[in-house]
């Protein structure tokens, strides 16, 4: 017979979260000397580690059937060495569950092997180092057959000394099967920090177990992070459109809402008539007749328009803005001239507002940048989003991150740099 302890196996993968194979090959690093295997340790309740001369026949002939992908033969060889009337020792019994178990596991058989690999863990045969992996297949398993309490049993176990993510989003899975949100929370949460700690970020899926208990618990906090965390990862469109309209389901401020409309008309995310209409009145209100019609001409190439009620919102809105945009354009020379002469820089963001709407960046860049750099302007944040954006428009994006990244007073507006950084 061969020394067992060294014994590999072949195992079809579980899938679901990649699982590896249930048992890793090992080989001793030299030959040990058959004395050494077999002597007598009597702290060792194995010893002496042999099978037992009158069953050793049938298991020698379930190993050559295991190394030979025979299960059904490993099975039959299994039960005859159990049937042998002579007491077993727990060398024997370990042995004999640990053929039972791989044969069954590699049939996918999973239930049955389960059963027969939990006594391979439980014996107190198995070496100590080999007992980790043996709980992660189990886990796995478990998983499999949806028994979620074991999951969430053998997970916290094994993560009490092996802080492994994966076996932590199979903790979050079990726990959200069981509805038991708060927990699933905790461990995703546990589990996304670490994986983003390392050079690759979490899998979507992973994010989307996290906001999916995050939602259950009303935790709107929580649940933006995450789809920030999702347009940065996986900058899918609905996940743009969920995470804009949560933003501006959270503030009244008409600033933060029109930059908010112009992030998401930035992520070519409007759909819907109702969305350009908003935009264009919030950008008439904010004194931007240019921002308005390029708004809802945009809209109108894009065929959002399709009632007699929008068609008439249209028409409406549009002429507005052409109106105070021939105003507007015809007093802009007297507003550059007026800003120049103020000692804080105010009128000169506004001014910058005004030129960028009509697309004319160098000009938009020179005036927010004076206006920055005099000081005194009301909205800081303001001001370091319309540079940041006009950079951007004339693909200097070195200088569009700079000007994002001075966004830092109010947090949604720095959310919403943060989110345009992902353009530079």
């Amino acid at each position: 017979m061969s020394n067992w302890k060294y014994l590999g196996v072949v195992v079809g993968a579980l899938g679901l979260l990649g699982a590896s194979g249930a048992f890793a090959a090992k080989k001793p690093a030299k030959e040990e000397p058959a004395a050494a295997a077999t002597a007598v340790d009597p702290n060792d309740p194995c010893s002496p580690r042999k099978i037992t001369k009158k069953v050793d026949k049938p298991m020698a002939a379930a190993e050559k059937a295991f190394n030979e992908k025979q299960w059904d033969a490993v099975l039959a060889s299994v039960a005859e060495a159990e049937a042998v009337e002579v007491e077993k020792s727990l060398w024997d019994q370990y042995w004999i569950h640990e053929f039972r178990g791989r044969a069954y596991l590699n049939q996918e058989k999973y239930a049955e092997s389960a059963k027969e690999l939990e006594m391979g863990l439980a014996s107190p045969c198995m070496d100590a180092a080999d007992k980790p992996l043996r709980t992660k297949m189990l886990l796995q398993i478990a998983y499999r057959l949806k028994e979620y309490p074991k999951v969430i049993e053998l997970g916290n176990k094994y993560l009490e000394t092996n802080p492994d993510p994966e076996i932590g989003t199979f903790v979050g899975n079990a726990y959200y099967a069981v509805d038991d949100f708060p927990n699933t929370r905790k461990v995703m949460t546990e589990v996304v920090a670490k994986q983003e700690a390392g050079s690759k970020p979490p899998e979507e899926l992973t994010y989307r177990i996290l906001q999916g208990a995050c939602i259950k618990l009303k935790d709107n906090a929580c649940i933006t992070d995450q789809l920030e965390k999702l347009v940065i990862h996986y900058p899918k469109p609905q996940y743009w459109q969920d995470l804009m309209g949560l933003l501006m389901a959270q503030t009244k401020n008409n600033n933060q809402l029109l930059n908010m409309w112009r992030l998401a008309d930035n992520a070519n995310i409007l759909q819907e008539a109702a969305e350009y209409l908003e935009m264009a009145q919030l950008a008439i209100g904010q004194g931007l007749p240019g921002e308005a019609q390029a708004v809802l001409e945009k809209g109108s190439q894009k065929g959002v328009f399709t009632t007699a009620s929008q068609k008439q919102q249209l028409s409406q809105l549009m002429a507005e803005a052409k109106q105070a945009v021939v105003l507007d354009k015809s007093t802009l020379d007297k507003q550059d001239a007026a800003a120049r002469a103020k000692p804080t820089g105010d009128n000169d963001v506004k001014l910058g507002a005004a030129y960028l709407s009509y697309g004319e960046l160098p000009k938009a860049v020179e005036a927010l940048q004076r206006g920055i750099t005099k000081g005194g302007v009301k909205n800081p944040d303001d001001a370091g989003l319309l540079l940041g954006i006009a950079h951007l428009r004339a693909g200097n994006k070195a200088e569009a991150a700079k000007a994002f990244g001075t966004v830092n007073k109010d947090a949604t507006m720095t959310r919403i740099a943060k989110l345009w950084l992902l353009n530079t």
